[in-house]
This record gives structure tokens, C-alpha cells and sequence, in this order.
């Protein structure tokens, strides 16, 4: 059928609201242009899921995606994300589907501007469910697949909006392998959760925003949506552990975060490096103690210590002499370096969202 596209300045007319409610408004010639746009059928769906239970806004969900999916990803695509067509759409042939499902849109000419004629963005539910459901069946042919990675969608929906968001994530792999690392590693509650603790994050920062957050200050950034999965999971894990303590994670995601973490690790070194095996190599590398035999147990002195962390060039407090500890500030990365003293009877600690002295930045603590 054909759609008839409404007039640029139709968000400029004072009538069409009211026009809207009483259904009059397709027959007034004023409000229209002369451009169609030609698409095969248009069942309802839901286009506003932003009211209802948990449970009522995944069905709504669901019933998008299947329905946008079957019916609606053949339109030209110039047309499946202009917002005119949209609009259009909706106030000539929806109106009494949209009265019916949404009847606030009657209570005022505000709730109808933010329902039906909502700017096609990322915060625009119609957006959220075009993308993802392309996304996904242009790469998923199974309908059980399908309909997993709906749900994954859904469950993850704050990750999903703060992906789209930036229009440099809005790419179908990387879309669909963090939705696969998220599920495969069983995260879906740790992402959502809120980061307590740090002031300079606002009140309501999450962890799975600022992992996105992180990739999206990466250099080179551009790169991010073509890694394939498994390189894509080490970045994932590496930024996850700057705000989450991964020891909380169960044993097998422990296990998995383990495995990458060990090859981020040595991945991160520099070109001829050789990562250090143990404690005694560190001590040789860093000047600061004669290499031992291994079953010889060292005191760790003051002096040797300060001098393997600036060896190392690793940012510290030491609040020891008052009592306190001390602090190497930096995120998962510093593992590698730090745990080893342990051997030696150091106690090593991560923080994710740090502390007092590391002003809220992820820091390691270390003490006797």
C-alpha cells in the first residue's frame, strides 16, 4: 500500500493534534506533500513500551521485533529510518490502534508528541526495534536463534540503548557478539547493576554503560566493531574489571574472565617483553633486589618496594604510616605485577571502584 508522507513543517501545525483525535486528519489535503512511499503491509505493533510490568514490556517487546521483522524490514530502507515516513504513518492509518493501545495520547497534545510523533532516535522505541530486529535477521537464520537474541536484547535493553547511541557501535557484529559474551558468560545482572561509590560518576552510572563508555574512548575506536568475537571478549573483560571485582562472579564465569584475562595480560606487553613468571623476576627486572632461590623466603622491605612500583611506573599512595595502606592506582591490568607479591607475604587486593585515596579510581591495596 501507499503511504502518503506528510508535509515537511508538520510538526509546526497547530490543527494536527486535534485533527489526530478526532480522525479527520487524512482527509484534509493541508497537512500532506505529494510524496509516497510504498510498503506491503502494515500490521500494528506496539510502539511505545515505555508503561507496565517487566513482564508486559517483553511481551510488548517480543511482539515488536517478530512483527517489524515479518512485515516491515522490506520497506526501502531511505524510508525504514526517516522519521517523516514514520509520523505519517502513524497519525493517517494508526489512529484508532493508537487510541485503543495508548489512550493517554488523549490527555494532551505533550503525551502525543512524545508517543506518536517522538523524534526517531535511539530513545524512539520504533528505532530500538527497526535496528535490532535487522540486525538480527539479517545474520540469524534459525527462529529459535531469532528469538533468543531478541530476548537477549531485551534483557539487556540499557546496554542496548547505550550501544546505539553511538553511531560508531551501531554495527550488526559488534551488536550481536557482545550480546553473545553477555549470555555466554551469564553478565546480564552485573552490567545493569549500579556503580556505588564513585561520586565522580554521576548517581545512576551502570556497569554495562561504562564498559561501552571505555570502548568508545579507545584508540583506534573505529576498530571495535570489526574484532571478532574471542578479541572483542578480551577488550569486554578488561573494561568490565575496572568497575566490577570479577571475584564476585561465579565460579565458571571466574574461570572464563580467567582464561582471556591471561591473554590480555600478555597481549598488553610490548614487542621482545617476556612477562615475568615469578616474583623473583620481578625483583631482578626491576634493579630493586638480587635475583633468589626460590625456596629462600625474602623480607620485603620498604625501600624494595617503593622501588619495584617506580620501577614499574606505577601511580601509588602510601598512607602505611598512618596506619593505612598502600595504594597502586590502575585497573585489572596491574594483576600481573602485583599479585606475585603475595609469595612474600603481601596481601594484594583489588578494588574496582577503589577508595578514599585512590579518589574513587580502581586501585589495588596492598598490605601485611
Amino acid at each position: 500500500m501507499e503511504v502518503r508522507l506528510l508535509d515537511k513543517d508538520y510538526k509546526k501545525m497547530e490543527s494536527l493534534y486535534q485533527d489526530f483525535l478526532n480522525g479527520t486528519l487524512q482527509d484534509k489535503e493541508e497537512y500532506f506533500s505529494s510524496e509516497t512511499a510504498y510498503i506491503r503491509a502494515i500490521p500494528d505493533f506496539p510502539i511505545y513500551i515505555g508503561k507496565g510490568s517487566e513482564e508486559e514490556k517483553r511481551q510488548a517487546f517480543l511482539e515488536a521485533f517478530r512483527v517489524v521483522s515479518q512485515s516491515y524490514l522490506d520497506t526501502r530502507r531511505e524510508h525504514l529510518l526517516d522519521e517523516r515516513f514514520w509520523h505519517s504513518l502513524l497519525v493517517a492509518q494508526k489512529q484508532n490502534y493508537i487510541l485503543t493501545k495508548y489512550p493517554e495520547v488523549a490527555n494532551g497534545e505533550n503525551t502525543f508528541r512524545n508517543i506518536v510523533l517522538k523524534k526517531l532516535d535511539w530513545e524512539n522505541y520504533i528505532y530500538k526495534v527497526i535496528l535490532g530486529a535487522q540486525y538480527i535477521k539479517d545474520n540469524i537464520e534459525s527462529h529459535e536463534e531469532r528469538e533468543r537474541y531478541y530476548e537477549l536484547v531485551i534483557e539487556n535493553l540499557d546496554l542496548y540503548n547505550y550501544m546505539i547511541k553511538y553511531e560508531i557501535f551501531r554495527n550488526e557484529n559488534f551488536l550481536l557478539n557482545i550480546l553473545s559474551i553477555i549470555d555466554e558468560l551469564q553478565l546480564s545482572k552485573v552490567l545493569k547493576a549500579k556503580i556505588k561509590g564513585r561520586e565522580d560518576l554521576g548517581d545512576d552510572e551502570r556497569v554495562g554503560r561504562r564498559v561501552i563508555f571505555e570502548f568508545n574512548k579507545s584508540y583506534p575506536i573505529i576498530m571495535s566493531p570489526i574484532l571478532n568475537k574471542e578479541e572483542l571478549k578480551k577488550l569486554f573483560l578488561e573494561y568490565l574489571g575496572e568497575y566490577y571485582d570479577v571475584s564476585q562472579l561465579s565460579h565458571d564465569e571466574q574461570s572464563s574472565f580467567g582464561e582471556v584475562a591471561a591473554v590480555v595480560q600478555t597481549s598488553s606487553l610490548s614487542e621482545g617483553d617476556v612477562p615475568p613468571r615469578t616474583l623473583e623476576d620481578h625483583l631482578a627486572e626491576s634493579g630493586a633486589y638480587p635475583s633468589v632461590d626460590e625456596d629462600e623466603h625474602v623480607e620485603l622491605s620498604d625501600d624494595w618496594l617503593l622501588a619495584y612500583l617506580n620501577k614499574q611506573q606505577f601511580e601509588y599512595v602510601d598512607h602505611r604510616d598512618k596506619g593505612g595502606m598502600l595504594w597502586v592506582i590502575g585497573g585489572k591490568s596491574l594483576e600481573w605485577y602485583l599479585e606475585p607479591l603475595q609469595d612474600r607475604g603481601l596481601k594484594v587486593k583489588f578494588r574496582p571502584i577503589g577508595g578514599k585515596a585512590s579518589k574513587n579510581k580502581p586501585a589495588w591495596m596492598l598490605y601485611t
